[in-house]
């Protein structure tokens, strides 16, 4: 029985390393393509669409791995809670390298005619999605819900900058020279926005992974509330 004990605690083991393993490459892989964003770096691009590849893999190997875990162990409580939320995080971390890869096609259309204005605040919404990301998974990690709250507050201020940008970038003249470029900032924009909503994602998981409370599906007031 012992020995059944360890080899279960050895794969759960080994389902943690590989979600944090994925974890760093697609923070890498944030890191690396608002860089080029910022530097227009088209050359760079590729190899971040080259290593999004990477992404899937990992991607498909835990899914294999949380599937036999739960086949051959059919756990209960705590330990099932973990593996699915291995899973969860699994699928939030493999949607948010496919927007990389659309940040990615955002360098490609950058125009020296675009706003720096708008580029350094999309740069600062960059930043405070990956932070996002890094603490919902340094939240697991540690299996700690106060970090995830913290992402939960993170997200409120994101909102609210994310708002503000693409209501400007949307009320841009029609006849401006630059509304083509701002429209493709807006859409930009949004894709980051996306990658803030899979870290909240990810902090949810976390919270039900550790509090067995699922938040995901309460409406909104429920949802601040317990956050």
């Amino acid at each position: 029985m012992e020995h059944k004990h360890k080899k279960l605690d050895l794969e759960l083991s080994d389902l943690r390393a590989k979600l944090n393993q994925m974890g760093t490459v697609v923070i890498e892989q944030m890191e690396r393509a608002l860089g080029c964003l910022n530097d227009h770096d088209v050359r760079g691009t590729r190899v971040i669409v080259e290593r999004d590849l990477n992404v899937n893999r990992l991607d498909i190997d835990l899914e294999e791995m949380c599937l036999q875990f739960l086949a051959l162990h059919q756990p209960v409580a705590g330990d099932l809670r973990l593996v699915t939320t291995v899973m969860k995080i699994a699928t939030e971390l493999e949607r948010i390298g496919d927007r990389l890869v659309d940040v990615c096609g955002a360098v490609h259309e950058r125009s020296d005619r675009d706003s720096i204005e708008f580029h350094n605040e999309l740069a600062r919404i960059g930043a405070l999605a990956i932070a996002m990301v890094r603490d919902s998974l340094l939240a697991f990690s540690q299996a700690d819900t106060a970090l995830a709250h913290g992402v939960f507050r993170k997200d409120r201020e994101f909102d609210a900058l994310f708002s503000d940008v693409f209501s400007r970038l949307m009320a841009s003249p029609k006849e401006s020279v630059k509304t083509e470029h701002e429209t493709q900032l807006a859409f930009l924009s949004k894709d980051l926005n996306e990658i803030a909503e899979h870290a909240t994602n990810i902090a949810e998981a976390v919270t039900f992974m550790v509090e067995g409370k699922e938040i995901t599906h309460m409406d909104l007031h429920e949802r601040r509330a317990a956050r």
